[in-house]
This record gives C-alpha cells, sequence and structure tokens, in this order.
C-alpha cells in the first residue's frame, strides 16, 4: 500500500460519512411527518486491491410489511366503528324518554283518553284528546323524519367518500408509475413510497383492502382480496355509486368485463362497510319498528272506536287514518278526517240509546294502553316503544365499543410501526455525531498522508 492507497482510503471514509450524515439529517427533519418512514444507510467494506476503506451502497427504506397489514386491518375496523357510531347517534335522539318522544306522547294520549272517559260530555276533554292525538302523531312524523334524514346523510356520506377514493386511487396508480420509473434507473424513490402507503392507509380506513407487492416496485390495491382497485400496470378500477330502486340505499358499483358490477356485499368493514351496515342494520330496523307501532295502534284504536258512536249517534268511525300495510305508517300517522276537529264525534259511548253521558267505549279505548296490541301481540304499545328503545341504545353503545376497541387496536400497531419504522431524534442525533466523528476520522487519515508525502518530497528534493 502506498499513500495514494491511503489517500483513497480517506476520500472514501469522507464520502460515506458525508452519506450516513445527510441521511440521519434526513430522518431528523422527518421526524413529525406523517408517513415518513426511517431510513438507514448500507455501508459495507471496499476491498484493499479496489482502494480500501467504505463505501455507501445504497439506502433502505424501513418498512415491516407484517405491521403494515396490521395496520391496514386495524384502520378499517377503525373506520367501520366512525362509520357505525355516526350513522345510529340519531336513535339516542328518536329513542330518548324526553319531552316531545313518542313515549312521552302516548303517555299523553293515554292520559287524555282517561280524562274523556271520566267525562264523556266534556268538549274540553275531548279537545284536549284530540291536541295530544295530534301531538302523538306530530312525534311519529319527528321520529321517521330524524330516521330517514340520518339514511338521506349515510347515503350522502358513501358517495362523498367514494369520489374522494377514486381521486387518491388515481393518486396511487401515478405513484406506481413513478416508482417503477425510479427503480428502473436506481433512483431513491423512498419519499414516493411514503405517500403511496400513506394513502393506501387512507383508503383503508373507508373500505378492506389488501396490498400485494410487485418485484417492480409497484403494488396491486386489492377490495377484500376479491376486486382490483389499482393494477400493478397502474390501471385504475374506478368506482361508482348507484341506488337501490326499492329501498332508494346508495350501493357501490365497479367496471368488471365492460359492465357496472354490484359490489357493495364487498365493503364488509371501513367507514363505509360499518355505515352501509348500520344504515341496512339497526337502523332501518329501527324505521321499520316505528312503523310497525304506528301501525298497531292506528289498527287497535281504530277497531274499537269504529264499534262506539259519538255525540250524534253516528258510528263506525276511524279514529286515526287508517293505513293498509305497515310500510310508511309512521309517516302517514294522523287523525282520520272522521274527527279531526271535530270533538263531537269521538265515540265515547256504546250505544246511541245512552247518550250522552255514556262512556262504556270510552273505557275499553282507555283499556288498550293495556293490551298487547304491539310486537305481534306480545307486548302494549308502551312496551313495544320501550323495546325499540332498548335496542336502539344496545346498537349505539355496541357501535361506540367496537369504535373504542378498534381505535385502542389501531394505536397499539401504530405504536409497533413507529418503534419498528419510526423516527428516534435521540438516535439520530448519536448517528449524526458518529458520522461527524468518523468524517473527522477520515479527514485526518488525508491530512496525515498529505503531511508525509509532504515530508517524503522535501526527502527526495533535498529540501
Amino acid at each position: 500500500m502506498n499513500l495514494g492507497d491511503v489517500m483513497s482510503i480517506g476520500r472514501n471514509g469522507l464520502n460515506a460519512a458525508s452519506h450516513g450524515s445527510q441521511v440521519s439529517s434526513q430522518n431528523i427533519s422527518n421526524a413529525t411527518t406523517p408517513g415518513y418512514s426511517r431510513r438507514v444507510a448500507n455501508l459495507e467494506p471496499v476491498p484493499l486491491d479496489q482502494g480500501g476503506g467504505v463505501r455507501a451502497t445504497s439506502t433502505t427504506r424501513v418498512n415491516d410489511q407484517f405491521l403494515e397489514r396490521r395496520g391496514l386491518s386495524a384502520r378499517a375496523y377503525t373506520g367501520e366503528g366512525e362509520g357505525r357510531v355516526r350513522t345510529l347517534a340519531v336513535l339516542d335522539t328518536v329513542f330518548s324518554d324526553g319531552q316531545g318522544s313518542v313515549g312521552e306522547a302516548l303517555d299523553a294520549f293515554d292520559s287524555a283518553m282517561t280524562d274523556v272517559a271520566n267525562e264523556p260530555n266534556s268538549t274540553t276533554a275531548r279537545q284536549m284528546l284530540l291536541a295530544r292525538a295530534d301531538s302523538l302523531a306530530q312525534a311519529f312524523h319527528r321520529a321517521d323524519e330524524a330516521m330517514s334524514t340520518a339514511r338521506s346523510e349515510a347515503n350522502g356520506r358513501i358517495t362523498t367518500v367514494i369520489k374522494d377514493v377514486n381521486k387518491q386511487l388515481d393518486e396511487i396508480g401515478d405513484l406506481n408509475a413513478q416508482i417503477v420509473a425510479g427503480t428502473n434507473v436506481r433512483q431513491d424513490v423512498g419519499d414516493l413510497q411514503d405517500r403511496r402507503d400513506e394513502l393506501i392507509r387512507s383508503v383503508a380506513t373507508q373500505m378492506p383492502v389488501t396490498v400485494l407487492a410487485e418485484g417492480n416496485g409497484s403494488v396491486t390495491l386489492m377490495l377484500s382480496g376479491a376486486r382490483t382497485l389499482v393494477g400493478s400496470d397502474a390501471q385504475v378500477h374506478h368506482l361508482v355509486t348507484g341506488m337501490d330502486s326499492t329501498s332508494g340505499a346508495v350501493t357501490v358499483q365497479r367496471m368488471t368485463n365492460g359492465q357496472l358490477e354490484d359490489i357493495t356485499s364487498y365493503f364488509t368493514t371501513g367507514n363505509i362497510g360499518g355505515t352501509i351496515a348500520a344504515r341496512d342494520g339497526a337502523l332501518a330496523d329501527a324505521q321499520k319498528n316505528l312503523d310497525q307501532l304506528a301501525f298497531d295502534i292506528t289498527s287497535a284504536y281504530n277497531t274499537q272506536h269504529a264499534a262506539g258512536v259519538g255525540l250524534d249517534g253516528v258510528t263506525a268511525r276511524n279514529f286515526f287514518n287508517p293505513t293498509a300495510t305497515a310500510a310508511g305508517a309512521a309517516v302517514g300517522f294522523a287523525l282520520s278526517a272522521d274527527v279531526a276537529g271535530q270533538p263531537q264525534n269521538i265515540a265515547a259511548a256504546q250505544a246511541t240509546t245512552s247518550l250522552p253521558g255514556d262512556n262504556r267505549n270510552a273505557l275499553a279505548l282507555v283499556g288498550l294502553r293495556d293490551k298487547l296490541i304491539g310486537l305481534n301481540g306480545t307486548a302494549t304499545a308502551q312496551q313495544a316503544f320501550s323495546s325499540m328503545v332498548a335496542g336502539g341504545g344496545a346498537a349505539a353503545r355496541s357501535a361506540a365499543d367496537q369504535l373504542d376497541h378498534a381505535s385502542a387496536s389501531l394505536s397499539q400497531v401504530e405504536a409497533l410501526r413507529d418503534a419498528a419504522a419510526g423516527v428516534s431524534t435521540d438516535e439520530e442525533m448519536m448517528n449524526l455525531m458518529k458520522f461527524q466523528r468518523a468524517y473527522q476520522a477520515s479527514l485526518r487519515v488525508i491530512e496525515t498522508a498529505d503531511s508525509m508525502l509532504s515530508q517524503l518530497l522535501n526527502m527526495r528534493f533535498g529540501g
């Protein structure tokens, strides 16, 4: 080895230390950048016959694929919880026991009916009964409207999210192409990969996705492992929303073999999946049960009311507006035109011969309060409503519990990822100091070799 070799070793050391310092500085600068993965400078020894010393071969982006997969699942689970909680939040309002609720209005209606039974000749009591009946109708309308609005908002959120997801899929496709091109010419594509992973995580919050890594640096992104969203060739399959002609519910479709395919069933988790499950599950059931309760009350009271007679001696009148089926009964719940604004037509009496003080039919109407007219003849109207309250509350609590558990799981996975791929500023500062010392040492080698070379030249020329 001659002094030229020593100079070469020092020069290689300077380059390697400089590269390591750049990598550590980059890590420190991006310590708080969302989605950034720590970089590691790869160094290797250089054989003496090739110049000796050390050289920087590449930079590795730290990425644990197993943790990434766990993270995607945890994000989808958390998104599902968020979708359920947001969609079912209306049930806490609809099925509360406060002022204006169906339960409160039903109690007031029963009380007014009792007053008519106690004073069948009282116009005031009859007017109050009609007013309470109208309040009951308004309570049904408010509850139905609130749930219809919640379903409409759920449909709107699905449509909006699908549009946002399509934009993210386009960007993932573009990044795929850029990463492949960069990899082919040995460019550093770490920042592009970070951005792509962050977009994939965002998509995973909305729907269940599977990522398949390809050898050329691209990825294939699939919905539930069954339908391709972004191909390794950067081809993007956009999602579109449709509408079920029967229920009016928004559906999700994808172009498959030239035809739109309904893929709504593939959204088993994620924000969209949770929204769909809540919309078509607990929320739809609550609205159906509300319709059924309105229908049962209408049928029972109309049947009994038609058996009595009003103060004018007329019989066979409906108290509530009759409906043929339970579907839509809540929004259609209203006083019958037979009695609306006509308190004298309330059939409190059982027979015309006993007018005007007969209250036997009014007592029978009061008795409906304790009759099993709800839940297919297994519960009173109040019990049926209480069952709805319990069911709605249980669904909302279950969604909240799921979200809490999912959030905790996601936090745990993110902590593991941060430990593996995140930046520790303390560690990077130590690395920076290490490379700085290595740089100083290599510089000292060069200075020493230069000094020795100068001395040798002086000796050679008699200096």
